[in-house]
């Protein structure tokens, strides 16, 4: 992957490398990471309980997983 690309770069996930593919899902775990910390800050300023949303949101990257998963 060129270090010089910039955001404007129309390439399409399915257009890049494996290891292209590779680092732009790792790069967006991490987004979600800060997302998730984020959203669970916020739910705790709003009282919300924040472990039901942890499990929500796992139950959703189960469910991702799981289509893919063996049978």
């Amino acid at each position: 992957m060129n270090p010089k690309r910039h955001k404007g770069d129309t390439k399409t996930f399915e257009e890049l490398t494996f290891q292209e593919q590779t680092k732009t899902m790792n790069m967006t775990a991490l987004q979600f990471r800060k997302q998730l910390t984020a959203h669970l800050r916020r739910a705790e300023a709003e009282g919300r309980m924040s472990q039901r949303i942890v499990r929500t949101r796992l139950r959703l990257l189960e469910s991702i997983i799981q289509d893919f998963a063996a049978p």
